[in-house]
């Protein structure tokens, strides 16, 4: 029997590879920073790209990771790097962490979101009686509107394309979130306790001890995601969204 040679060396090559955990690129591409438009702490529109599932076969939707923060100052206006710290010094630590991944200009940065947002304990954004990654962050793209509004007892939203207003939900991944029986992007006595901001109940939470006043903000970051061909996740660089403050519940 003939043996070629050659095929079985390229084999043998191809095995060592892919053993080696050397195999095909992926890239996803970063929502541009100027698709964002910011009003205050309130509001924030996202031009989400379309992006062409036949370059990127790999691509799935997009996602937003979140992490909340107990803050005692209240401000109207959009919060700045220069004031994260006073806000909550974990703000600032999780935002100066982040950065280099979103910086569009530095080329050289790798990322890899996974262990960059789970180690600083950011969770996914979830929508109530939907499938947010289907429904308001498919690889189709369009205009999406996140809303917190400021009246005691409301609920942040948020629409794609002007349609129906879905209600924010915490990531279903957390082991015991409070409020138990509110688990929406709202400024409650259980949420704010510092008490509670542990791994075990509310991982989305950053706490601060000994405050007179609480206030609750969210830090969001939006990217593309996708799998590999070894069905692993991967994502394009992350893009700041904005820091909302969360309505109080009543």
């Amino acid at each position: 029997m003939k043996v070629c040679k050659p095929f079985w060396a390229g084999s043998v090559i191809c095995l060592f590879l892919l053993s080696c955990g050397i195999e095909q690129y992926h890239f996803l591409p970063q929502v541009p920073e100027n698709r964002i438009t910011r009003i205050s702490n309130t509001d924030a529109e996202i031009i989400i790209p379309r992006i062409d599932r036949g370059v990127f076969d790999y691509a799935r939707n997009y996602s937003i990771f979140y992490r909340i923060y107990i803050s005692d100052q209240l401000t109207t206006g959009e919060i700045t790097e220069p004031q994260m710290g006073n806000f909550n010094p974990s703000l600032l630590s999780d935002y100066r962490a982040i950065y280099p991944s979103t910086d569009q200009t530095n080329t050289s940065a790798t990322t890899n979101v996974t262990t960059l947002f789970t180690n600083r304990n950011f969770f996914e954004l979830e929508v109530d009686g939907e499938d947010i990654k289907t429904n308001l962050l498919s690889t189709n793209g369009g205009t999406l509107r996140i809303h917190f509004p400021t009246a005691p007892g409301s609920f942040p939203v948020a629409s794609l394309n002007g349609g129906p207003e879905f209600p924010l939900r915490r990531s279903g991944q957390l082991v015991t979130p409070f409020p138990t029986d509110d688990p929406f992007f709202r400024n409650t006595s259980e949420l704010s306790d510092p008490a509670n901001a542990t791994s075990n109940n509310n991982a989305d939470v950053a706490g601060r001890q000994g405050l007179s006043q609480h206030y609750a903000y969210v830090s969001m970051y939006i990217v593309a995601a996708g799998v590999n061909s070894l069905f692993s996740p991967i994502y394009s660089k992350p893009t700041h969204i904005s820091i909302f403050q969360l309505p109080d519940a009543n």
